[in-house]
């Protein structure tokens, strides 16, 4: 009979989470094409829905967490104010019960929310720079292909690899040609750094030059390069480090601690992508104490206000902490962590005040 009950809990738990994620997605979706609308206007309507469709990931990933709570609230309201959840106590329903049905059903969005900011928002954030490097809302000239991002500067072809967060590039290829379109000059480096103005330095270059009988090879550790391309018009291209892999974080990270640079900003959003969808269990036991709470405190109306404002709390505090961290150099683990523990508490805490009355 517990088992039906659980199964009843967890299915009435995850309809109203679905329709929850459901209704903020087209609300995010909305206001997001709303802010986004000045800048579109180079795009046809194909590449406007392909753009929004792109962000549906990046907010499921954000907002399931918070809708989880507020589905769980919903649905828990909902028992309670049919009587279904007092009868399920007098039944022999335990809290302990309830709390092990919604950790369970918690696990199952905690996978889902870590599978989509793992193997989908990389991939439809990468696709949303692309198209917003023809939206005219930067001055970027860039064409994507399978070898990465093509610009043309006069006569000077420039292929890109790839633009890291901090706005490093990787995998330079430069192809200067003279009249007639005769391949005059050829650079290639393995990564580039921004010194100012139209100032760049390319590391581990390889330099060959076509304007003599016989072409001439030079290396060089560090060779100037001054082009046309700045970071303020590759910012289009780069991905923030939220919405990174893990594989690409941890590529990032090593890159950037190799050369001696700060990665706290890396190491943060990765521990994050391990703690963050955790968070959605913690959510959802957090809403398991307002089931406690008699009908009169409050109806499913007022329990929903009650999830939307802790789901803020929760947004608000998490990226604090993030902030904090790397302002402070506190542990990487530790700003990713301490949101949910605070919450876990709280909800213990809760519950163990409800329990004594």
């Amino acid at each position: 009979m517990i088992g039906t009950l659980s199964r009843y809990v967890a299915r009435e738990v995850m309809l109203a989470t679905l329709l929850v994620l459901t209704a903020l997605l087209m609300l995010w979706a909305f206001y997001d094409f709303l802010q986004d609308l000045p800048a579109l206007r180079a795009l046809n309507t194909a590449q406007v829905l392909v753009l929004v469709a792109s962000a549906i990931p990046n907010y499921t990933y954000e907002l399931l967490p918070v809708a989880a709570l507020i589905g769980t609230l919903f649905a828990l309201a909902q028992l309670a104010g049919n009587s279904e959840y007092a009868v399920m106590r007098t039944s022999g329903v335990s809290v302990v019960a309830i709390a092990r049905t919604l950790a369970l059903v918690g696990l199952v969005f905690a996978t889902l929310t870590f599978v989509i900011g793992e193997y989908v928002v990389p991939r439809t954030e990468q696709a949303a720079q692309r198209i917003r490097a023809h939206s005219g809302s930067k001055p970027a000239v860039a064409r994507a292909f399978q070898s990465g991002y093509w610009f043309r500067d006069g006569s000077t072809f420039i292929n890109i690899g790839s633009v890291l967060p901090d706005g490093m590039l990787r995998g330079i290829r430069v192809f200067e040609f003279a009249e007639g379109y005769a391949l005059r000059r050829m650079v290639t480096a393995e990564s580039a750094q921004f010194q100012s103005g139209q100032q760049w330095q390319l590391n581990q270059a390889v330099e060959t030059r076509f304007d003599g009988a016989v072409p001439t090879l030079r290396h060089a550790a560090a060779m100037p390069w001054v082009t046309v391309l700045t970071p303020n018009m590759l910012s289009v291209l780069q991905v923030t480090p939220d919405k990174l892999s893990v594989a690409g974080l941890i590529e990032y990270a090593g890159h950037l601690k190799a050369n001696n640079q700060d990665a706290r900003r890396f190491d943060v959003a990765l521990w994050g992508k391990f703690f963050y969808p955790l968070a959605t269990c913690v959510l959802m036991l957090l809403a398991l104490p307002f089931a406690q709470i008699q009908h009169r405190a409050g109806g499913v109306g007022g329990r929903i206000f009650v999830g939307i404002l802790l789901g803020l709390v929760f947004i608000v505090i998490n990226r604090l902490f993030s902030y904090l961290t790397l302002i402070y150099a506190w542990p990487a683990f530790l700003g990713a962590l301490a949101p949910g523990a605070m919450f876990l508490a709280l909800a213990g805490w809760m519950m163990w005040r409800i329990e004594r009355r």
